[in-house]
Formats: structure tokens, sequence, C-alpha cells
């Protein structure tokens, strides 16, 4: 029963950051108060005209807003890094990336969280996960990849629960008829 009420807890926590965007016409009325997004947009706005950079310990890197960056891990551009984000962003930012994918199709993801494997009985293949959990460790979301290569599972995988660092471009397929998003040729660095 704690279980389940802790379940909830978290699902209502991360719809509610999920939502935190908000409708900006009532934002500008001063009926809303500003989300997520809008405050680090205001925070990196107001870093560039200090003439510095945001500290990763604010939640957020230029790539999560504007186009390329470097990532000093891997030394390849990333669009969206998630290894940046703070725990409840991170999460929040999972599920805008799963709620509207179209948003972020071919955009370079990098993510950190533990290795998780899941066989497909239909096709006897497996989907693959990084598991990103909460500062809290009560709540978790997975982003499934796919690693570019020819390799073979387990041989070619970490351990399951292992922490893993993958990045990879985002994108959506299509299978009995839903919509599941994935990291396709994705690396794992780190």
């Amino acid at each position: 029963m704690k279980r389940a009420i802790r379940y909830l807890l978290c699902l209502v926590l991360i719809l509610s950051l999920a939502g935190c965007g908000g409708n900006e016409a009532a934002r500008k009325a001063g009926n809303q108060p500003a989300g997520v997004k809008d405050i680090l947009e205001q925070a990196k706005a107001d870093s560039e005209k200090q003439g510095s950079s945001l500290p990763a310990e604010q939640g957020t890197t230029a790539a999560t807003q504007t186009g390329k960056e470097t990532s000093a891990a891997a030394d390849e551009p990333v669009d969206v890094d998630l290894t940046a984000l703070s725990g409840a962003l991170v999460l929040s930012e999972v599920t805008n990336m799963l709620s509207s994918p179209k948003n972020y199709i071919g955009k370079t993801v990098k993510m950190r969280g533990s290795f998780a494997s899941f066989p497909n009985p239909v096709t006897g293949g497996y989907y693959f996960t990084c598991m990103i959990q909460d500062a809290a460790a009560c709540c978790a979301q997975g982003m499934e990849f796919i690693l570019a290569g020819d390799l073979t599972y387990p041989d070619d995988y970490p351990p399951v629960k292992s922490i893993i660092c993958v990045i990879g471009v985002f994108d959506t397929y299509q299978e009995g008829g839903n919509t599941y998003c994935t990291l396709r040729d994705a690396r794992l660095i780190g």
C-alpha cells in the first residue's frame, strides 16, 4: 500500500512538473507562475548578459535551450544534455520527451542512469533502457536506446543495474499499434 501511495505521489509530481510550461497568455497576464522552461531561459539570458555561462548545478546547459553543445565527457555535440539537469528537472524533461516526442525527433540526447534490459516475447530480442531516478530515488523514468553496430546481448552490453551514460538520436517507432520513443545509433560513453 505504501509503495502504491509513493508511486501516485511521484506520478503527481512528474505530471505537475511536466505541465509547468503552461499557458503563456495566462502567465503574461499574471494568472500563472513561470514554468521550469521559462525560469531556465531567464537564467540563461541573465548569465549571457553578465558574460558567463550557467553552472551545471543550476540544472541546465545551453543545449537544452538552443542548438548543439559540446559534451565534455564525450567531446561530441548534443542537443539535450540530461546529465546536467537535477533529479526533478531531468524527470520532467524525459516526461516531456515521451509526451511530446515530435519536439525532440532528430535531436542528439545524452543521459545517465542505470542499465536495464527487457525481453521482447514476440521477437525474442531485447529492449535496452537507461533508467533515470529522481533525487529522492522514489521515482524513475526510462528511455529506450538502440546501440549502433552489430552487438550481441549480453556479451557487448554492461551488466544490468550498472550506471551508464548514453548518447543517441531521439526517434520514435511503431510497434503493435503504439508509438514508442528511443535513442537510435546510441553509444555508451564514460
